[in-house]
């Protein structure tokens, strides 16, 4: 049979061996080297995005670290990272006592969309004068006050029709308000324009009595365009009547000018006709005088024809 009680004892024995070892002791070395190493943590790394100062006893080092592992002594140093991606500040300027004033006194509310970005080569001034909450309030007050001031110069009509020229105004002005900021100014939006309910009210007033007006004007333009269509037409009827006088007055100078030609025409073919007959007369006075001298044999035929016809009896002429 198995003896445990001398199996239990060589096993507490081999416990014992091991925690007396040199492997034990090495373990329990890189164990605490590690636990050190953990608290202290000397090690850091900056992300793609970001910019690192090193803060040492408080008091923020020259230098700018770029993206990559950095190494801090540990209880004296440590890091203050910063994010160059653009960073939104959204703000609105409420319809109220605090709102716009249009050059007209009115009052304009709106809804500012300030994009900008910490500028990676004043990282170091960023860290030594200003917290993110101070920088973030200057600049809201700085894009605020900008927006107010462009408005100023515009009547509340003119807001919505210069929309793109307001906005770019505003931002020249925050641009060169902020120069002297750790900043780059990337975009500037004013969005959702908003106004009082009682210049609501007389918008719909205004826009009422524009219709009735544009209403007017659409009946006057029909009336003068019927007048003018009438013009037109009987214009049109009188050009029809002259010309057709015109075209009477040329149809009886033709009629009456053809009457001439015709009886022209009938006058020289009375001559022509004349002049026919006399040579055809002529000509049957000639054919008679040819058949006259076709049958004359040779006799003389007095012209007197009172007497008797000589008659030829034995080959002279005499009278019966």
């Amino acid at each position: 049979m198995r003896d445990y009680g001398e199996s239990s004892g060589g096993r507490g024995e081999g416990v014992v061996n091991f925690f007396k070892s040199k492997l034990f002791k090495t373990i329990l070395i890189v164990l605490a080297v590690l636990i050190v190493f953990l608290i202290l943590n000397p090690l850091s790394c900056v992300g793609p995005t970001e910019r690192a100062v090193k803060i040492r006893l408080g008091a923020v080092q020259d230098g700018v670290y770029k993206p990559g592992l950095v190494v801090k002594a540990p209880f004296i140093e440590r890091w203050q990272k910063y994010s160059i991606s653009p960073v939104l500040l959204d703000t609105k300027i409420p319809v109220n006592a605090d709102g716009a004033i249009s050059k007209d006194n009115q009052t304009i509310g709106m809804e500012i969309a300030f994009f900008y970005q910490y500028d990676p080569a004043r990282i170091v001034e960023l860290a030594r004068g200003y917290s993110l909450d101070s920088l973030t309030s200057i600049l809201q007050r700085t894009v605020v006050s900008a927006a107010k001031t462009v408005i100023g110069t515009h009547t509340i009509f003119d807001v919505a029709a210069n929309q793109d020229a307001i906005t770019q105004s505003v931002r020249i002005m925050v641009t060169a308000s902020v120069q002297q900021y750790p900043i780059i100014v990337t975009d500037l939006k004013l969005m959702n324009y908003d106004w009082s309910d009682s210049f609501d009210k007389q918008i719909s007033q205004t826009m009422e009595q524009a219709q009735i007006v544009k209403q007017k004007e659409q009946e006057l333009a029909q009336v003068k365009l019927e007048s003018q269509q009438q013009v037109v037409k009987a214009e049109a009827e009188k050009q029809a009547t002259i010309a057709r006088a015109e075209g009477e007055k040329q149809r009886v100078a033709l009629e009456a000018e053809a009457k001439v030609l015709e009886g022209e025409g009938i006058r020289k073919y009375n001559q022509s006709l004349a002049a026919t007959m006399d040579i055809q007369i002529r000509l049957k006075q000639l054919d008679i005088e040819m058949t006259r001298v076709q049958r004359w044999n040779g006799q003389y035929v007095p012209d007197n024809m009172y007497g008797p016809i000589p008659v030829n009896t034995t080959g002279g002429v005499k009278g019966q």
